[in-house]
C-alpha cells in the first residue's frame, strides 16, 4: 500500500473510531436519559391512579370471600376502573390479588384481558416477600414493558395484591432506534467528506515523495546521472531531496576513483581465482571423504541401533525365561502337595476300613449273643433289648463308615486328577522355556552379525580421515600461494579504503 493511501487509510479510521466511540455514547445517554423519563412518568401514572381508585372507591382494600375487595366494591373482573386509568394515562394498569392479574387491561396474543395470569417470580419476590416497589423492565405476557409495581395492603399492613402500571418497550425502543439511525447517517457522511479533504492534502504533500522515490530506483539500478528537482517547500521533504542531490555527487566522484584502481584489483583478483581453483579441487575430494565417512558413521549408528534392540529382547526373553522356570517351580510344589494329600487319604481309607472290620466283628457276636439270650429266656427276652438296640448303632456306625470312606475315595480320586493336570503344565512349561531359550540364541547371533559389520564400517572411517589428511596437505601449499597473492591485492584495497572512507557506513 501507498504511503498516501497509508495516511489516507490512518485517518480516515481515526475518524471512524471517534464518531463510533460519540455514537456510543450518544445512544446510551439517549435511551437512559429516555427510559429515566418513562420510569418518572409510571411513578406519575400510578400515584394518579391511585388517587384516582381512592376518589372512586373509597375504602379499605380487603380479601373478602375469597376476591379482592377495595371498600364494598368487588376488584375481580373490574375491568371499568382499570379501563379508565388506562385511558387517562396511556399505560397498562392492572389489580393482582397476590400473584394473580383479577382485573387488568393488559391482553395476550389472542387479544383476550390477561386475567388469571401470574407476575413474574422477580416481581413477586420484591413486592410479596419483601412489600417494596419494583421499578423497571419487566416481561408482561411476553411483552416487555417499562414497569412500575406497588404493594397493595391491607388495613393491617399486610401486603394482600400489587398494583401496576406499565408502558411497552416499542415506543422507546423505536425512539432509540431512530436516533441511532440518524447519528449513523450523520457519521457516514461526516467520515466520507473527511476522507476527500484527507485525500487532496496527503496527495499534495506526497508529491515530493514520489519524485524522490523514482529518483533513487533509477540510482539503485546504477544510473548516477539523474538530477533531483529543488522543493520550494522549507520541512523535512526539502531538506531529504537536498542531501539525496549531495550523495549522488559524492558516489559518482567516488566510483570515478575507484574505477582507476579496478585494474590492480582484477590483476590480484586473478591470481587469487588460480590459487581458489586448487583449493576448490582439494575441497571436492574433501567433500567426496567426508560423504563417505558420514555414511559409514550413519550405517554404524544403524547397527549400534538394532544391537540395542536385539539386547534388550534378549534381556526381555531371558526374564521371561526366568518367570516360566519360577511357574514350573510353583507348579511342582503343588504338585508335591496333592500327593501328599493323596497320601492321607489313604491313611484314614486304611483305619476306616479297620473300624467297619471291628464294628462287623462286634456285630455279629452281639446278634449272636442276642439270639441265645432270647432263646433261653423266652418272654423275659425283652431284657435283650438292650442289646438289640446296640446292634443298631453298630449298625449305623457301619453305614456312616462306609460313606465316609465312599467320600474319601472320591476326593482322592480327585487329588490324583489334579495331580496328573499340573504334571501337563508343567511339562508344557518347560516346553516354552526351551522356545525362549532359543530365541535368545538367536538374538545373540544377530548381535555378533551386528557386531562384525560395525567392525567393518570403522575400517572405512579409517580409510577415509586418510583421504582427507592427504587433501588438508595439498590445502596448505595452496594457501600459501593465496597468502602472496593476498599481498598485492591488500595494497590496492588501501586506495579503495581511503576512497570509501568518505562515505558513512553505520
Amino acid at each position: 500500500m501507498k504511503f498516501k493511501n497509508k495516511i489516507v487509510v490512518l485517518f480516515v479510521t481515526a475518524i471512524v473510531l471517534i464518531n463510533l466511540g460519540i455514537g456510543i455514547y450518544a445512544v446510551n445517554s439517549m435511551q437512559n436519559k429516555v427510559l429515566d423519563a418513562a420510569r418518572a412518568k409510571l411513578l406519575s401514572d400510578a400515584a394518579l391512579g391511585g388517587a384516582f381508585l381512592d376518589q372512586q372507591i373509597p375504602g379499605e382494600w380487603i380479601i373478602k370471600e375469597g376476591d379482592l375487595y377495595k371498600g364494598t366494591v368487588r376488584m375481580n373482573d373490574n375491568f371499568d376502573v382499570v379501563d379508565k386509568i388506562g385511558a387517562l394515562t396511556g399505560d397498562t394498569v392492572t389489580v393482582f390479588q397476590g400473584d394473580t392479574r383479577v382485573a387488568t387491561n393488559v391482553k395476550d396474543a389472542e387479544g383476550n384481558r390477561a386475567v388469571n395470569t401470574q407476575a413474574t417470580d422477580v416481581v413477586k419476590q420484591t413486592v410479596l416477600d419483601q412489600g417494596e416497589s419494583y421499578i423497571g423492565k419487566a416481561n408482561v405476557v411476553g411483552v416487555w414493558n417499562q414497569t412500575v409495581y406497588q404493594p397493595i395492603t391491607s388495613a393491617k399492613g399486610e401486603v394482600i395484591g400489587i398494583w401496576y402500571v406499565g408502558i411497552p418497550n416499542t415506543t422507546y425502543d423505536q425512539l432509540a432506534a431512530d436516533f441511532r439511525n440518524m447519528l449513523i447517517l450523520f457519521s457516514i457522511v461526516a467520515v466520507a467528506l473527511a476522507g476527500i479533504v484527507i485525500w487532496f492534502m496527503t496527495n499534495r504533500m506526497t508529491r515530493p515523495l514520489v519524485m524522490l522515490e523514482k529518483v533513487t530506483n533509477k540510482v539503485a539500478q546504477g544510473d548516477l546521472t539523474q538530477q533531483v528537482a529543488a522543493v520550494k517547500s522549507k520541512d523535512e521533504i526539502a531538506a531529504l531531496t537536498v542531501a539525496l542531490a549531495r550523495m549522488i555527487e559524492n558516489m559518482r566522484s567516488a566510483l570515478q576513483k575507484i574505477a582507476a584502481s579496478s585494474d590492480a584489483v582484477a590483476m590480484g583478483a586473478q591470481n587469487i581465482s588460480t590459487a581458489s581453483a586448487s583449493l576448490s579441487v582439494g575441497g571436492t575430494e574433501q567433500a567426496s571423504s567426508i560423504e563417505e565417512l558420514t555414511a559409514s558413521i550413519k550405517q554404524i549408528d544403524e547397527q549400534i541401533t538394532i544391537n540395542g534392540e536385539s539386547v534388550s529382547e534378549a534381556v526381555e526373553l531371558v526374564g521371561d525365561a526366568q518367570a516360566k522356570v519360577n511357574n514350573g517351580d510353583q507348579e511342582m510344589h503343588k504338585m508335591l502337595a496333592c500327593m501328599d494329600d493323596i497320601d492321607e487319604s489313604s491313611q484314614n481309607i486304611g483305619n476306616i476300613i479297620k473300624v467297619i472290620d471291628e464294628i462287623a466283628f462286634q456285630t455279629n457276636v452281639l446278634a449272636l449273643n442276642a439270639g441265645v439270650e432270647a432263646a433261653k429266656a423266652g418272654e423275659y427276652g425283652k431284657g435283650f433289648a438292650v442289646v438289640a438296640e446296640e446292634v443298631r448303632n453298630l449298625s449305623i456306625r457301619t453305614t456312616a463308615a462306609v460313606k465316609q470312606t465312599s467320600s474319601l475315595i472320591e476326593a482322592s480320586g480327585k487329588n490324583v486328577k489334579l495331580g496328573i493336570d499340573v504334571a501337563n503344565r508343567m511339562s508344557a512349561a518347560l516346553e516354552e522355556i526351551k522356545t525362549s531359550i532359543k530365541a535368545v540364541e538367536s538374538r545373540i547371533a544377530a548381535v555378533g552379525l551386528a557386531s562384525a559389520q560395525q567392525t567393518q564400517s570403522i575400517h572405512e572411517i579409517n580409510s577415509g580421515i586418510s583421504t582427507i589428511a592427504n587433501v588438508v596437505h595439498t590445502n596448505s601449499a595452496t594457501a600459501e600461494e593465496t597468502a602472496a597473492a593476498s599481498e598485492v591485492l591488500f595494497s590496492q584495497a588501501e586506495i579503495l579504503e581511503k576512497q570509501t572512507n568518505q562515505f558513512k557506513l553505520h
